[in-house]
């Protein structure tokens, strides 16, 4: 039984594989370019003074204030301005929240 010889291994340009490599992989991992918000793109008149503002809660709690909301027939951001006036007010500061 005679054994064959491999075929001599092609000396390859890892540094250029590697960069065709990651381009690739960049290319498809980013998301889409978002298109940039025009100036004076239209925000509606409640919101033109406010700021997006974002905690993390237990579900309890979030389902507690959705029930609470439905209860009284307010909406969830109207009873979170209305916590937010109590603390402001418990720690000797204007209630200014809406």
């Amino acid at each position: 039984m005679s054994k064959r010889k491999a075929p001599p291994v092609a000396v390859v340009d890892r540094k250029g594989l590697m960069r065709a490599l990651t381009d690739w992989g960049r290319a498809r991992s980013i998301e889409p370019p978002q298109p940039a918000r025009e100036p004076g793109a239209y925000v509606p008149p409640s919101r033109r003074t406010k700021k997006t503002f974002t905690t993390w809660m237990d579900k309890a709690a979030l389902d507690q204030i959705k029930a609470l909301a439905a209860h009284r027939k307010v909406s969830q951001q109207k009873l979170i301005a209305e916590a937010f006036n109590l603390l402001f007010e418990k720690h000797g500061l204007p209630p200014i929240a809406t």
